[in-house]
Formats: structure tokens, sequence, C-alpha cells
């Protein structure tokens, strides 16, 4: 029987972006990351952006916004978005 509950490993970009946060914030398993690539289409904004959310195990949640696309964010993007950033 599969266990609907268990943790897996994000694939590609994605996991890799949620293994750099997780690392970053010392995250633990009850701690949830989420990546997205959105589109913006409002005055000023970058046409894509990267939008990291934790939901924390005590109910905070934070979000960064890195302007680049998912497949353009490296290591050093993600550390500079939660270094200089206190969530949103």
């Amino acid at each position: 029987m599969k266990d609907l509950f268990s943790r897996r490993a994000a694939p590609g970009r994605a996991g890799m972006v949620k293994a750099w946060v997780t690392e970053h914030l010392a995250l633990t398993e009850v701690d949830l990351v989420t990546v997205a690539e959105l589109a913006c289409h409002e005055p000023g904004c970058p046409p894509v952006e990267t939008v990291v959310t934790v939901h924390a195990s005590d109910g905070q949640r934070r979000t960064w916004h890195v302007h680049k696309s998912l497949a353009e964010v490296d290591q050093t993007d993600v550390e500079t978005a939660l270094s200089n950033e206190n969530g949103l």
C-alpha cells in the first residue's frame, strides 16, 4: 500500500530550490516549502518570477520572490533572497 503522507523529494529544478531553502533556513521535515514560477502582468513587475514560500510547523508563513524564471534561479539567488528579505 502506498503511503500518501510520506515526503517525496520534488523533481528537477524545483526540488533543487527546495533543498537550498531547507538547508539555508535549517528547516525540518515538518516545515513545508513550495516553489512556483509565476507570470506578472502588472507595471514594473518582471515578466516571470520564482516565488518561494515556507509554511513553518508553528503556522508562520514567509514568502520570497526571485525575479528570474525557475530555470535561471541558482543557489546564490536563493541564499541572497532569503538573507535580504524577511519574507512577505
